[in-house]
């Protein structure tokens, strides 16, 4: 009797930030304390769970929660595209419903539009630090890296080759806090990641406005927009998500891809992007007075009875909203000022590591007290094993040693979360503080290849 072949799928390995997140953890007891979280650990306002709660009870009601799907999840994404393209700039009919998709989060976007573009041949021109999907996803489908700039917009190639280009542009960048100047190039397509809008320390005008510029200076046929509520609003445990996009090959595909795995998306994650879209109107309208908010939610009004979406939420329900978002900037702010008086010897924070929106930044550590050189991930090891404490070293958030070492060289950057309580925040500073000074090693570099 013969005996059946094992199947054994390739296996393309891990990008080098995943291979080195593997190296950082391994040993560390999971109860460790982190100064690094990837989201927002600030409250949620009462008045979103109390529209969420609106929100699904209206869902079920309406028969949302027994059907694959209802002609509802449809006027939702008729919806979404006119209070997104009323947002972005995009004027009176400048985006339609079959151009929006309602995906889990901003990662499984992340997913389909770099999936689709390694099918295209579009090789990525990356943001460094970015988020590690944008490095994983193309790995594992075939895609390729063509580069990576800083702030500046420099590029350091990686020297692969495509027959087109991706420009990847992230507003602000999610481990920095801060607007990137893109690189000189010409791409075939964009992809704009829009991952912090409110929560801002100053101006959070500016965010939007750079992607409207971005938006503007490329056609919709030639871009893919991101947006995820999750971290403005403070709901992650939802993964709401929107893609916008022009371009009918990456919608059929994204649609395609979505029909194999799942018949529909949640209903409620497209209520959250709906509440999304209506808070940022209306505290974009809200700088300008309370006469431009009461005439901005009129608006919204009109679009949600146009579109017989029956979940408005209330005036009052949006101003709290806005207001907790008012509340939330100032705590990130007042967390920098801490930030910045409690780690003289430390991190070498200063007024240019500011987030312009966010709560998060990348700051490097200062010299250790003895002047060795380490090796930062077998050091970020030792500390999450000696002191309980987590760490997120800049090689976590993409690119290999040799890009960081071209863009970014000196000193490691250990990732800050600013969400946290403010004396949870001075109560990790302490100890890194402690482990800065007492674990010491002098092994030769052996950071991710």
């Amino acid at each position: 009797m013969t005996t059946p072949t094992a199947l054994v799928a390739p296996a393309p390995g891990d990008a080098p930030c995943v291979a080195v997140y593997r190296r950082l953890r391994a040993g560390v007891p999971r109860s460790s304390a982190q100064i690094g979280f990837g989201y927002n650990l600030y409250p949620t306002a009462p008045a979103t769970h109390g529209h969420l709660h609106r929100a699904l009870s209206a869902c079920a009601a309406r028969g949302r929660l027994h059907e694959y799907g209802t002609a509802d999840d449809e006027r939702d994404r008729d919806l979404a595209a006119t209070l997104a393209g009323a947002y972005l700039g995009l004027g009176a009919g400048g985006l339609s419903g079959d151009q929006v998709v309602f995906t889990s989060g901003a990662t499984e976007g992340i997913g389909l539009v770099t999936r689709w573009l390694a099918a295209c041949d579009a090789g990525l021109v990356l943001p460094s630090p970015c988020y590690y999907a944008f490095e994983q996803t193309p790995r594992r489908w075939g895609g390729t890296v063509l580069g990576r700039y800083r702030d500046d917009g420099t590029v350091h190639a990686t020297g692969a080759a495509a027959s087109r280009t991706a420009l990847v542009e992230i507003f602000p960048n999610g481990v920095t806090g801060t607007l990137f100047t893109p690189p000189r190039i010409a791409p075939h397509f964009r992809v704009l990641d829009v991952v912090f809008l409110a929560g801002a320390a100053s101006r959070p005008e500016r965010v939007a406005d750079r992607v409207r510029t971005a938006l503007a200076a490329s056609p919709l046929e030639q871009a893919a927009v991101l947006m995820t509520p999750s971290k403005d609003l403070c709901v992650p445990g939802i993964r709401p998500g929107l893609l916008i996009s022009g371009n009918t090959s990456l919608l059929d595909t994204v649609r395609d891809d979505q029909f194999d795995r799942t018949a529909s998306a949640s209903p409620l994650a497209g209520q959250t992007v709906l509440l999304y879209l209506t808070v940022l109107l209306l505290a974009d309208a809200a700088r300008n007075g309370e006469h431009a908010f009461g005439s901005r939610y009129e608006w919204i009004a009109r679009a949600f009875a146009r579109h017989q979406v029956p979940t408005l939420p209330p005036r009052d329900a949006c101003r709290a909203i806005t207001g907790h978002l008012t509340v939330m900037a100032r705590h990130f702010s007042r967390g920098f000022d801490l930030l910045t008086e409690n780690t003289a010897g430390l991190l070498q924070a200063d007024h240019l590591t500011r987030p312009v929106s966010g709560y998060s930044l990348l700051p490097r550590l200062a010299p250790h007290p003895d002047g060795h050189p380490v090796d930062t991930v077998t050091w970020v090891n030792a500390v999450g094993r000696r002191h309980h404490l987590k760490l997120n070293p800049h090689l976590l958030f993409g690119g290999t040693r040799t890009s960081w070492d071209a863009l970014s060289p000196g000193r490691p950057r250990i990732r800050i979360n600013l969400s946290v309580p403010h004396d949870d925040l001075l109560r990790t500073l302490a100890l890194l503080r402690t482990a800065h000074h007492d674990t010491t090693l002098t092994t030769a570099r052996t950071e991710a290849v």
